[in-house]
C-alpha cells in the first residue's frame, strides 16, 4: 500500500454540517483505505491505499459526493514525496520561517496548470512556480487579496494550504511511508 495526502477544496463550517471530518474518515475506511487520519478540520487527510494519484482522487471524489457534498468539493491528492519536494523547495524561506501562515501553497486538480500569466503578475504578492504548484508570499496581506480568485480563473481548480499545514502534512505523510 502507498501513502497519499488528500486535500479537499472548499471545506469549512458550512460543509462540516453536511460531512464532519469523523464522517469522512469513517467513509474512507469503509471504502477500503487504510488508517485515514485527518489533520485540522480543513479537509486534509493522510491515507494508505492502492492506485495512482488520479485514481485515488477519483475515488475520494466519489466518497465526498456520497456524503452529500458537491462537485465544488474536489479532492486533490499528492504523494508524501511530492509534499516533501514542495516543502524543500521553499522559494520564500524568510517568509515561511517568520510568517508561515502568510505563505500559501496552491495545489491544482490538473496535472499541468497554466502558469503563463504569473510572469506578468504585478503583485504586491510574490509568486513562485514550483513544478505543478504555486507558492505565494502574501506578506500578511491575505485578507482582501484578489489573487486567490485570479489563480483559480487563470490556472484551474485549486486548493491552498498555508506553510504550517504543508509542513505538517509533508512530515506526517513521510513518517507513514517508513
Amino acid at each position: 500500500m502507498s501513502v497519499f495526502v488528500v486535500m479537499l477544496r472548499a471545506i469549512g463550517p458550512v460543509t462540516h454540517k453536511i460531512m464532519s471530518m469523523a464522517d469522512w474518515r469513517a467513509a474512507v475506511a469503509a471504502a477500503g483505505f487504510g488508517n485515514p487520519a485527518t489533520h485540522v478540520a480543513t479537509g486534509n487527510m493522510i491515507i494508505e491505499g492502492d492506485g495512482t494519484v488520479a485514481k485515488v482522487a477519483a475515488r475520494m471524489d466519489e466518497i465526498v459526493r456520497s456524503r452529500g457534498l458537491g462537485a465544488n468539493n474536489k479532492a486533490i491528492v499528492r504523494t508524501p514525496r511530492q509534499m516533501q519536494a514542495l516543502l524543500k523547495t521553499d522559494p520564500f524561506p524568510e517568509a515561511s520561517a517568520s510568517r508561515p501562515s502568510a505563505v500559501a501553497a496552491y495545489f491544482f486538480a490538473k496535472a499541468q496548470p497554466d502558469f503563463s500569466w504569473v510572469k506578468d503578475y504585478p503583485g504586491p504578492e510574490r509568486i513562485a512556480v514550483v513544478g505543478q504548484h504555486l507558492v505565494v508570499d502574501y506578506d500578511n496581506r491575505i485578507t482582501g487579496s484578489s489573487l486567490p480568485g485570479v489563480i483559480e480563473r487563470k490556472s484551474g481548480t485549486v486548493t491552498a494550504r498555508n506553510w504550517n499545514t504543508l509542513r505538517a502534512l509533508a512530515e506526517k505523510s513521510a513518517a507513514r511511508r517508513n
